[in-house]
């Protein structure tokens, strides 16, 4: 997987829909959507794409930035998405992937499901402790 942010964008009503719309012109899929903040008018806005899409969306940033409205677009791939559905305890699982030490690249929550990228490398690692530490939650 491949998280693709859109740096600044103007902060206004539609924008999202904007976005995932052009991707999705385009081709790409749109796994999951995370909106960032705003500050100064303007926040960032990341979604999960395959990372063959991600590859081809480096090629086309400038385009597709000047499309959106995006100040930049970053492409970060390497990474592993693992939803969590009816997730019971979310503290224990956000906990125990901080007691490990993983930072969590992406994360979006919606009625009881969690999403989080990881690292693809750590994802063996992630995947066995949580099943050990909170087993309800794998």
């Amino acid at each position: 997987m491949a998280k693709v942010t859109f740096r600044a964008l103007k902060d206004r009503p539609g924008v999202a829909a904007y976005v995932i719309q052009t991707l999705k012109e385009k081709g790409f899929t749109v796994l999951a959507a995370s909106f960032d903040s705003s500050v100064g008018g303007r926040a960032d806005f990341s979604v999960i794409v395959y990372e063959s899409e991600g590859v081809d969306i480096r090629r086309r940033r400038e385009e597709i930035a000047e499309r959106t409205g995006a100040r930049e677009v970053v492409v970060d791939p390497g990474l592993a998405f693992i939803e969590f559905l009816d997730v019971l305890d979310l503290g224990a699982v956000l906990e125990t992937l901080a007691n490990m030490g993983i930072n969590l690249e992406f994360i979006a929550l919606t009625s009881g499901v969690l999403g989080v990228a990881v690292r693809r490398n750590l994802l063996n690692d992630v995947m066995m402790v949580l099943h050990e530490e909170v087993p309800h939650a794998v």
